[in-house]
């Protein structure tokens, strides 16, 4: 997919930010999944799933769409390179209420331009059981 396919992709299918989706540029991810920042990545993922669960899109400009992709190559959980399946594991390793059914990580890599995008998808933070 190119640069131009992908931000299409993006436009039809994730169009505004709201409180069920949100952008984020993130060029670094460097810990950025350390859940102990207002900041981070599981801070986020954690705030849509108290509502009703979306979408945090990682590697665009907010309010604009824009991709300007986002460097992985820096981030790494537990000395191994970080993929969508260890971060879906870190994320549900931080946020104990969310359900690991319907969180998903999908990446894209434009063939033009090399860069990532992430787009994780949150389902609903499980209810809590007196």
């Amino acid at each position: 997919m190119t640069e131009q396919e992908l931000k299409e992709y993006l436009r039809i299918n994730f169009p505004k930010e709201d409180e069920a989706c949100d952008w984020k540029e993130m060029k670094n991810l460097k810990n950025s999944f350390a859940g102990d920042e207002g900041d981070d990545v599981i801070s986020y993922v954690s705030a849509i799933a108290n509502i009703e669960g979306g979408h945090l899109v990682i590697g665009v400009q907010d309010k604009t769409l824009e991709i300007v992709g986002t460097d992985l190559s820096r981030l790494s959980f537990n000395g191994n390179q970080a993929t969508p399946e260890s971060a879906t594991f870190k994320l549900t390793e931080h946020c104990t209420n969310l359900s690991s059914e319907g969180l998903a990580i999908e990446e894209f890599v434009t063939e033009d331009t090399h860069k990532t995008v992430w787009i994780i998808h949150i389902p609903k933070h499980l209810s809590r059981r007196p």
